[in-house]
């Protein structure tokens, strides 16, 4: 499947969605805010309310599916689905190379699109401020798990682990914001095999040139911009850049501001076209990469599990 398309784009797009739902929003405080008041005129009640019997915690009542049915996974890319036009983002696995969608809501997407070009709002953003509140409250963590989908919901779980307890935390998290966060964090993507036994159908639309971006095998790589170009002195070679490098790709010398001029000695346009190539489950495939006035080759393996680093926006 060719992932190319010129989709709307993905951190522009929205805008009007996200206006809407915080007209939505303010209505819904003010809804709130005149039930309160309503409340607050009636006389208190002379009989107390009937107890509520406590429940344990659900972290309490929820065991994580056994190891072997868990696969770990790379968050890759973010675009649409053109038959149903919502966002959605492509994980692939580490040990097969399966690439799964997740359908996800607007606001989740763009915050995703925003870690993966590594862009620093000025004030923290919601998962920003997850990810703060975690590191100041000296809580990693350590795991999502994106565990089952069930009429059409997907379903997750994020593992904390809390300085001093000896015991993980398992917090229930819609996976659309479970994965903004693990981009945030570094945390581990684990996928329930009940996922990739039957994968849905989906027509992947990869963004324009501008928000297009792909993050696998320890690279993170977008078309090049005037200001990469002037900045790197790629002058006006095709190819795309690398604006992050973790993992083997950073152990086999590849760094910000190389320009990934071919893929297995096919000329790349576009970021999109190396996860078409890793879509073919390739053992390994050779990079040609332009630095400073020469060109250069090096030797990937799309099966081999990245230690990457986190990407913080």
């Amino acid at each position: 499947m060719d992932l190319r398309s010129s989709a709307p784009r993905l951190l522009l797009a929205g805008s009007l969605a996200l206006a809407v739902q915080g007209c939505a929003a303010a209505d819904r405080n003010a809804g709130e805010q005149s039930v309160a008041g309503d409340l607050a005129e009636r006389p208190p009640a002379t009989e107390p309310a009937p107890a509520v019997p406590e429940l344990p915690p659900a972290e309490d009542r929820w065991l994580p599916p056994p190891a072997s049915e868990l696969f770990a996974a790379e968050l890759t890319t973010v675009g649409w689905d053109a038959v149903t036009g919502s966002p959605v983002v492509l994980l692939r696995t580490l040990d097969a190379g399966q690439v799964v969608p997740i359908w996800i809501g607007i606001a989740e997407a763009q915050a995703i699109a925003r870690a993966l070009h590594g862009v620093v709002m000025p004030r923290p953003m919601t998962h920003d401020l997850m990810a703060n509140l975690l590191s100041n409250l000296h809580a990693g963590l350590e795991e999502l798990l994106i565990t089952e989908l069930r009429d059409g919901v997907y379903y997750g779980r994020l593992k904390l682990r809390v300085d001093g307890e000896n015991e993980a935390r398992w917090i229930d998290t819609r996976p659309s914001d479970g994965l903004a966060l693990a981009l945030r964090t570094g945390a581990t993507i684990r996928l329930a095999r009940s996922l990739l036994d039957d994968l849905p159908d989906y027509d992947f639309l990869a963004p324009d040139a501008p928000d297009q971006v792909v993050r696998t095998l320890g690279l993170t790589v977008v078309s090049p911009s005037e200001e990469l170009r002037r900045t790197y002195e790629l002058g006006d070679r095709q190819g795309i850049v690398v604006i992050a490098a973790s993992g083997q790709a950073k152990a086999q010398g590849l760094r910000r501001g190389d320009l990934i001029v071919a893929i297995d000695g096919q000329p790349v346009s576009a970021p999109i076209d190396l996860l078409d190539r890793l879509r073919q489950r390739p053992e390994s495939i050779t990079l040609t990469y332009y630095r400073q006035g020469k060109t250069h080759d090096v030797v990937l393996y799309p099966l081999e599990d990245d230690d990457d680093e986190s990407v913080v926006a």
